[in-house]
């Protein structure tokens, strides 16, 4: 993962660990990612996404609506792909129909839709 696709405080980790723990971007510089779970910074050809679930969802404060199958906040909506995408969701806002697969991915979104402090 790039450096540049990050942003302080998104969720990551890093993949050579044999117990994924995901720890906030606490530096970023070119190459380099200092994580807040981490004594030492990592090169960026090191960090992972977390994989975006319904537990990251409850923690960003989205709501789900058991009838549609959909999760809520603000002026967005968020539901999982069925079928052979597994893993992925598609996000919707007025702005844009996204899919996503990880947490630092959302977190870029909402940001960019400043939907999140």
């Amino acid at each position: 993962m790039k450096s540049s696709d990050l942003r302080i405080g998104n969720f990551v980790g890093v993949c050579y660990e044999d117990t994924f723990i995901a720890g906030q971007v606490i530096v970023l510089e070119p190459d380099v990612v200092h994580l807040s779970n981490r004594k030492y910074p990592d090169s960026d050809r090191d960090i992972i996404g977390v994989p975006l679930s319904e537990d990251w969802l409850i923690q960003f404060n989205f709501s789900h609506n058991p009838l549609i199958d959909r999760w809520n906040f603000k002026d967005v909506t968020i539901r999982k792909l069925p079928g052979k995408t597994e893993g992925y969701w598609v996000l919707q806002s007025k702005a844009a129909l996204l899919r996503i697969a990880f947490v630092h991915e959302l977190q870029n979104l909402l940001h960019t839709l400043n939907l999140l402090n």
